[in-house]
């Protein structure tokens, strides 16, 4: 019986050892059918074992056992201090170039050092919000509807003998600044992404951007300068915005966020009714929907980028606490502006190929700047800007003469409310 139970306890360390590698294998994979994995073919580009969480630059190189980065077991929890604490260039390089190796001392320290800068010591205050840092993201940059036909994000319609004519940037804008308002009366720190219609997270019009920035991103593209020329001549305006433009401007907007390190944030988005074709008249369906990071497609793996993102999101907290931001927003959507939250019977094509549905209306979708940001975020469209009340409301917008929409402040109160519930709870 002695000689039993000295054995227990010699064995003991590394039957506890077995056990929490075996939680974490079970942790990880579930996030990963959780949040992250819509497509089935993803899966030869990762694995998960005793040893830790393995990338593979290719379905061969899995076959073959050869990663291209591994996150041991031993190492997660550093690996995750390095996610938290340095910036997105450094984590991209440090994939690219760490490979399979553990972590160093140097590596350590790296870590440690930066941490100390990001300390961040507040005041008690009566404030619930006070200390915590939140990130808005108003969509698009519209102020005319010139640059609104550009980006394709307007409605412009007559029904019932009037006409309708609005934005979808002026909204996300105004509904940006009355959640600010709201968030730095209760002790927040907020940052917006662009604060001036018509001017890009860089400071730019979109005209200024096309005389001094076009060219120089389409060198290098690798064009030649008649190619250039001809590129210019021949694509429609809105080929270049999404092709050049916006790539660019949702990169800075998720640079400044993620410099500005906060707790939540919010991207600020309004819907359209995909079954109403040509926009022309008004939709009688109404519902809402938030996103977060996740739901990666099949070739949405094939760049060292990309794998770096995949891994991130898996092995980051910030995915599953988005989930929580995210249904606290959609719960106060659904009560304060009475649209509900999108379900079976009114759920867009799209969102069947693309999305995975984690509670109602909130999905993991692979949106660019969802993919980019480094913290919990909701990535909201809670209506439908075509649908026929919404018109009448929405329609009164004037951001020039200060002129904001009921609609708009109730949208902007169900953000707050779903932020303060979030933060009441962590």
């Amino acid at each position: 019986m002695k000689k039993s139970l000295f054995i227990y306890f010699l064995l003991l360390p590394f039957i506890l050892k077995a056990q929490s590698v075996s939680n974490l294998i079970q942790h990880y994979q579930e996030r990963a059918q959780t949040y992250l994995v819509k497509s089935n073919e993803l899966r030869q580009y990762f694995s998960i074992n005793t040893d830790g969480i393995h990338m593979y630059a290719s379905p061969e190189m899995k076959q073959l056992n050869k990663a291209e980065f591994t996150v041991f077991w031993e190492d997660l929890e550093q690996f995750k201090a390095l996610l938290k604490y340095t910036d997105r260039a450094y984590q991209i390089e440090f994939y690219e170039n760490h490979g399979t190796n553990r972590f160093s001392d140097d590596v350590a320290s790296t870590i440690e050092i930066l941490k100390q800068n990001y300390r961040y010591y507040h005041q008690p205050s009566n404030n619930p919000l006070a200390g915590i840092k939140v990130a808005i993201d108003p969509g698009h940059i519209a102020g005319d509807f010139k640059t609104a036909q550009v980006e394709g994000r307007y409605i412009n319609m007559k029904h019932g003998g009037k006409e309708y004519q609005f934005w979808e940037a002026e909204l996300n804008l105004a509904t940006a600044k009355v959640l600010k308002d709201s968030l730095s009366k209760y002790g927040a720190e907020v940052y917006l992404t662009r604060e001036i219609p018509n001017t890009s997270a860089e400071g730019f019009t979109y005209e200024d951007w096309k005389k001094s920035h076009l060219r120089k991103k389409m060198q290098a593209d690798g064009l030649s300068s008649p190619q250039i020329d001809k590129k210019i001549k021949i694509s429609y305006p809105s080929q270049i915005y999404r092709e050049y433009f916006l790539r660019g401007d949702l990169e800075a907007r998720a640079n400044n966020i993620n410099y500005f390190n906060p707790d939540v944030v919010v991207v600020i988005h309004y819907n359209a009714d995909e079954k109403n074709q040509g926009w022309s008249k008004p939709s009688q369906r109404n519902f809402g929907m938030v996103f977060v990071p996740g739901s990666y497609l099949k070739k949405e793996l094939e760049t060292p980028r990309d794998r770096y993102d995949f891994l991130r999101n898996l092995v980051s907290d910030h995915t599953q606490e988005s989930a929580k931001l995210s249904k606290h927003i959609m719960e106060n959507l659904e009560e304060h502006i009475q649209v509900p939250a999108v379900d079976d019977t009114t759920e867009p094509n799209y969102l069947k190929s693309v999305a995975i549905r984690l509670s109602p209306g909130v999905y993991a979708r692979n949106l660019r700047l969802c993919r980019l940001l480094n913290a919990p975020l909701c990535y909201g469209e809670p209506l439908l800007q075509d649908n026929e009340k919404e018109l009448e409301a929405l329609s009164k917008i004037d951001l020039s003469k200060g002129i904001i929409p009921n609609r708009i402040v109730e949208v902007a109160n169900s953000y707050f409310f779903g932020i303060l519930k979030y933060i009441e709870e962590k």
